[in-house]
């Protein structure tokens, strides 16, 4: 069993002078230890450190893995407030067209290659996907619990995704030392190869008693004058940064331990090294049965829109080569009025598609004489056309069962002090539903 830890750290306070000498402190720790950590930065925190002449720290996160955290992070509107009220690929273009600027100029002035995203706070969107795979971003680095699978890494609209793993820590406020060192011990190993722990936290709350966005973006305004946090004592702050201190003296010291950063984790994956054959995609669908889901071809999984036009390329004598679409706009009802043609079918999977910022997307429905079938129904129709040999046959009903992933129970929009409390984003959810056509579970 190989142990990786991910250390993680959302570097974004840029109203607080204090937090610099953390961040600094935090630097100068992981370099002794020789840990390399993953860094998530806004861009105007960046910013701000080079017009402080701040080269102390600018030095030492060059030793660092860099990722973007957004440009001025928590200034509303934020993605989920905005892309609420838009469509997936409207709200992919917006969001590329909004923080792609920020995303470019912290490149440039880091001189990294900008290597992951995640999201401000609980500020979760689906629409974000298309522009992270447009700027060559692999990864997403994050805590939410909306979306995922059995608490482990998955992939999602393109995007590797290390959110809401099961294997989580980070400070403990309550004045224990060894809270981060029980959740190591304690982890969650489940037979995977490699198991990866997240450990993440902003290097303000060392000093901070209260996140600085809250304390400037609550309620769903901005304020008109930006104030500095309250700071912790100096013998509160030594205790917390004790607690890094000696989680990593323990974890350093440990067998089969490895810290790796957002990019590094890439190598670990399993990736597919048998074709797909036609007898494996036929069990992977018979298993499924008429729900889109992910599936476990071979020696790899394919997402459900990887399945389908997997289906689509056997009933049409194409080489089986997996393609991802993103999820349709709409969750539409079929218009049905006789049975279809399988390879009319079949041909409209692989021909009839839209565009997600460039990106292929699954169209609410493909038409087929007079039917309207959506791709749920299209699934499932296929489906039986290959596993029984049919021609022509009536249209099955089906449904995105990997939509049973998402959290209906979450909180990402409704509690978080920043939203407006009347705040409640249904179209974010029904978007990040849709997007499931593109889950999956990374193997390690």
């Amino acid at each position: 069993m190989n142990k990786k830890i991910m250390l993680w750290f959302d570097v974004e306070d840029y109203v607080t002078p204090e937090t610099e000498e953390s961040l600094l402190e935090i630097l100068k720790l992981t370099d002794a230890f020789g840990v390399k950590c993953t860094l998530k930065l806004c861009t105007m925190k960046y910013r701000q450190l080079k017009q402080r002449g701040r080269t102390d720290i600018l030095k030492l996160m060059a030793n660092h893995e860099l990722a973007f955290h957004m440009t001025d992070h928590s200034v509303h509107p934020l993605p989920t407030e905005y892309l609420d009220r838009m469509g997936f690929g409207e709200g992919a273009v917006a969001f590329d067209q909004k923080e792609f600027p920020g995303f470019l100029e912290l490149g440039a002035l880091s001189g990294q290659n900008l290597t992951s995203y995640g999201h401000p706070g609980v500020a979760w969107a689906p629409q974000v996907f298309p522009a992270l795979r447009r700027w060559g971003v692999p990864t997403y680095l994050d805590v939410h619990d909306i979306v995922g699978i059995d608490g482990k890494p998955f992939w999602y609209g393109g995007v590797l995704s290390y959110t809401g793993l099961v294997n989580l820590a980070h400070l403990a406020k309550d004045g224990s030392t060894d809270s981060m060192i029980r959740s190591f011990d304690g982890m969650a190993l489940d037979g995977e190869e490699t198991v990866f722990l997240s450990i993440y936290d902003h290097p303000h709350e060392i000093v901070t008693t209260q996140f600085w966005d809250e304390v400037n973006f609550a309620g769903g305004r901005n304020s008109a004058y930006l104030t500095p946090s309250a700071l912790r004592s100096p013998e509160e702050s030594r205790a917390l940064f004790e607690q890094y201190r000696a989680f990593l003296a323990y974890t350093t010291k440990q067998p089969d331990v490895e810290y790796v950063t957002a990019l590094e984790s890439m190598r670990f994956e399993r990736q597919r090294k048998t074709p797909i054959t036609a007898d494996g995609l036929r069990d992977a669908v018979q298993a499924n049965g008429a729900e889109a889901n992910y599936a476990k071809i071979g020696d790899a999984y394919c997402t459900p829109s990887e399945t389908l036009n997997l289906i689509a390329r056997h009933l049409t004598g194409k080489v089986l080569t997996p393609e991802l679409l993103y999820g349709p706009e709409e969750d539409t009802l079929s218009i049905v009025t006789g049975p279809v043609d399988a390879q009319a079918l079949a041909h409209a999977v692989l021909d009839d598609t839209k565009r997600a910022l460039g990106f292929k997307q699954l169209p609410d429905a493909y038409r087929i004489g007079q039917n309207l079938i959506s791709p749920a129904d299209a699934y499932a129709t296929l489906a039986k056309a290959l596993l029984e040999g049919a021609q022509t046959l009536d249209v099955q009903k089906g449904r995105l069962g990997a939509a049973d992933n998402v959290n209906e129970n979450s909180q990402f929009g409704g509690g978080w002090v920043l939203w407006d409390p009347d705040f409640q984003p249904e179209g974010i959810f029904r978007h990040t539903k849709l997007q499931c056509w593109t889950l999956k579970p990374a193997v390690f």
